[in-house]
């Protein structure tokens, strides 16, 4: 769009642009000087002077600034500051003020500025005059819900030595019998309880609470069944007392109060340890359960399901064997399509039902629930279901289960890795990692505790490979959150656990390396990173080397200066996670040999990377490329763009302060570091060692085999000499009898001399032949190891 420039903006210029522009309107002198605090003002005054303004912002600053106050001046605040503060609370008709003035009070509490004392005679009778106001005043602005939430966490910001027998008493005396206050009453009562002494509770606090029992308002029945449970907390000869309470409410007319004493018996069974205690609450909560299932109600059913894990927990501390009955009630609840949560909650707790259950349960129907769980068209459940997948695995890898029930939650896995829902791909992204963690090979299967081995640790690998791949191209490609995109390629990194060498080197490798060609930098540096890493799992030297080659032709010689930086960013993590003389040996000379890069930017990110190359280069045998480093350093120095040469100033001093000398063991602070790096040394040793063994073992194998062959053709060779030989001896002697049946019989004698030596003749030639053969063996077997050494000669 063109546009004429000019100097000055126009009043449209922002028209255009999705964002609305803010009113703004202007402030009369009056009113300026009206709000104008002076500065040089003591805080006492300047917080009075907020205080009695008529701006509500400058009154809740002032009113924020209370409990620093008090700490520079604590005479001055009490008696001025404090007093003007409880006037705005009894005379403020604004509940964000009444809010920023509970958390005032609870502030000056927790600093220690404001006793118990104190407390009681500031505002303890107006606090309580809030919270339970007067029956005249019912129907009048009310904030007193925001008092009786600022109360508790005043008895909270208390120490716990603080005795509360008179806040008790004044509460008590300020309470009203009206419903509207009594939850209020119950609410503080139970936050109460845990700080009174156990006479206290049941003398004074258990008959309020049996009172509201009988309550003829439902909702003061629930809050007083949901409060029991603490009260129980707080000794435990209170259990006996709470318990018949609580069978009261639990044949309650009303659903609601039914279903809370259904939460309280949960929350109550962690606390009981009397065998006729346990039995009675089990009875309960399964009478309730049956009823919460036949009164089909969406909130009783959905609270059954949602505290499904904390039931198992209650039968597995009762020591109770009730699992046919969970059994069919899981199962029932799973199938309430009606009721989406309940699904759900059953998707969430479906591992504490297995671990309740046995672990051997995962077959037959709840098989086939868990397949549709992981197939279920609620988006929530699929996403739902990751988590459950890595309860499960952790479940059976920690007893040792058949490997069964681990191809049946790895097919689960699959099937919610082919889902296309933008959702559930996002869920995996952020679930992905612990996945591969948890089917992780043992540290004993393969090298490098499980990292390096030839044969992958999970069924049907190829499937699992592309499907991979095809949801890493749809969250690449269909979705514009590349924080998926980067999670993706971090779990990338665990993927030697699951797999063999031969599958990331063919398959992974790739497609990691095309997303370092990625648009955005941040998916870029990512698929850098995890490319280097899995690059350490090769147990091949030559393709790692081809593979750093391919980087440096491609990033640090091509022409765009952001492919430079990125291979800047290459050998920092380099630096990370290969040892000081693999880099030494494979980056140095390539790393500073970018000294006179004509981009500044490139200049600017290779100066942190150099002080951290000085920090592993030690004298006298890396004195040269030290003295290469601090030249570098000099000429940035010299630049006259500001940043490159303040970076090179810092870069410097950092240089000064690196000792680049070896020092003895006991004076030095990089023992840490001097171990990793000899790990990660011994480490690429033994990768070289197995691809050395690999090419020995080929190699040997190609030797046999030649050597087979040509001993298989020189003995195809020897007998196809000895039948010609034996053909012309066979024609030569039925010549000789032709010739003898044509001779005269005065020639007798002369032929019997010829058979002679004939024979004769035949016996030299096969002791001939036997001789050959087994020269000709020998020889071969003398070549062999021979040839074999003037190869390594060569090599």
């Amino acid at each position: 769009m063109n546009r004429s420039i000019s100097n000055v903006r126009r009043k449209d210029d922002l028209d255009e642009y999705w964002f609305e522009k803010i009113a703004v309107t202007t402030k009369t002198a009056e009113e300026i000087r009206e709000h104008t605090i002076p500065e040089d003002l003591s805080p006492v005054e300047k917080t009075l002077a907020m205080l009695d303004s008529r701006s509500d912002i400058q009154r809740v600053a002032g009113i924020r600034s209370i409990p620093s106050v008090i700490i520079s001046d604590r005479n001055e605040t009490f008696h001025r500051l404090l007093p003007k503060f409880k006037l705005i609370i009894e005379q403020t008709v604004d509940s964000g003020e009444h809010t920023v003035a509970a958390e005032t009070i609870v502030s000056m509490i927790q600093q220690q500025s404001l006793s118990y004392t104190e407390f009681m005679s500031l505002f303890s009778q107006m606090i309580c005059a809030l919270v339970f106001p007067s029956t005249t005043n019912r129907f009048s602005l009310d904030f007193g819900d925001i008092w009786c939430q600022g109360l508790c966490n005043i008895i909270d910001a208390f120490p716990n030595t603080t005795s509360f027998t008179t806040l008790l008493d004044l509460i008590f005396n300020n309470s009203l019998h009206g419903s509207y206050v009594r939850d209020r009453l119950a609410i503080i009562l139970a936050k109460l309880s845990c700080r009174l002494s156990s006479q206290t509770i049941e003398n004074r606090l258990l008959p309020v609470f049996k009172n509201f029992i009988n309550d003829t308002n439902a909702d003061i029945r629930a809050l007083a069944c949901q409060k029991l449970p603490i009260l129980a907390q707080s000794y435990n000869q209170m259990l006996n007392l709470i318990l018949p309470l609580l069978v009261i409410l639990s044949k309650d007319d009303n659903l609601t109060v039914r279903q809370t004493c259904f939460e309280s018996l949960l929350d109550l069974s962690k606390n009981l340890n009397d065998s006729r205690s346990i039995e009675q609450v089990n009875n309960m909560i399964i009478s309730l359960i049956k009823f919460g299932i036949s009164s089909r109600t969406s909130k009783f059913v959905t609270t059954i399901a949602l505290r499904l894990s904390d039931l198992c927990h209650a039968l597995t501390i009762f020591q109770i064997d009730e699992c046919k009955f969970i059994y069919e009630i899981f199962l029932r609840l799973s199938q309430e399509k009606n009721y989406p949560e309940c699904r759900l909650a059953c998707a969430k707790h479906f591992s504490s039902i297995i671990d309740y259950l046995g672990h051997d349960e995962l077959a037959n129907e709840l098989e086939k629930l868990f397949s549709d769980l992981c197939n279920d068209k609620d988006t929530k459940i699929c996403s739902t279901m990751l988590s459950t997948i890595i309860n499960l695995t952790k479940l059976y890898n920690n007893n040792n289960k058949d490997k069964k029930y681990m191809s049946i939650i790895w097919s689960g896995f699959l099937s919610l890795l082919n889902n296309s829902n933008y959702n559930v791909m996002i869920a995996i992204a952020t679930n992905l990692l612990n996945i591969f963690i948890t089917f992780s090979r043992d540290q004993n299967e393969g090298f490098l505790y499980g990292s390096i081995c030839s044969i992958p640790a999970i069924p049907d690998s190829e499937i699992f490979i592309n499907q991979l791949l095809e949801y890493e191209r749809r969250i690449f490609e269909n979705t514009l959150s590349w924080r998926s995109c980067i999670l993706c390629l971090q779990a990338f990194v665990q993927l030697p656990y699951l797999l063999s060498s031969e599958q990331i080197q063919t398959k992974i490798l790739p497609r990691i390396f095309s997303r370092i060609y990625s648009k955005q930098v941040c998916v870029r540096e990512t698929a850098v990173d995890s490319y280097i890493q899995l690059l350490r799992k090769i147990p091949r030297r030559s393709i790692r080397k081809n593979a750093f080659q391919k980087l440096k032709t491609e990033l640090l010689l091509n022409k765009s200066y952001q492919w430079r930086i990125m291979y800047i960013r290459v050998c920092r993590q380099i630096l990370v996670h290969y040892s000081k003389r693999f880099f030494k040996e494979n980056f140095l000379d390539t790393i500073l040999s970018i000294e006179y890069d004509p981009v500044l930017s490139v200049r600017i990110q290779l100066v942190p990377l150099l002080v951290e190359i000085k920090s592993i280069l030690r004298l006298p045998a890396d004195r040269q490329p030290i003295s290469k480093i601090e030249t570098m350093m000099g000429y940035f120095l010299a630049d006259k763009t500001l940043t490159l040469h303040d970076l090179a100033n810092n870069g410097l001093l950092q240089l000064d302060q690196i000792r680049s000398y070896n020092t003895a063991s006991i004076f030095s602070n990089h023992s840490s570091d001097d171990n990793n790096d000899k790990k990660k040394e011994n480490e690429e040793y033994f990768l070289d060692e197995i691809d050395a063994s690999t090419r020995r073992s080929l190699n040997k194998s190609n030797d046999q085999y030649s050597i087979s062959k040509r001993l298989t053709d020189t003995s195809i060779s020897q007998k196809q000499t000895t039948s010609l030989r034996s053909a012309q001896l066979l024609k030569t002697s039925s010549d000789i009898l032709q010739r003898k049946s044509s001779l005269p019989s005065d020639t007798n004698h002369e032929m019997q001399d010829r058979k002679i030596s004939l024979t004769k003749q035949r016996r030299r030639q096969t002791l001939a032949d036997n001789t050959v053969s087994t020269t000709s063996s020998s020889r071969l077997s003398n070549q062999t190891p021979t040839k074999k050494n003037s190869k390594g000669k060569n090599i």
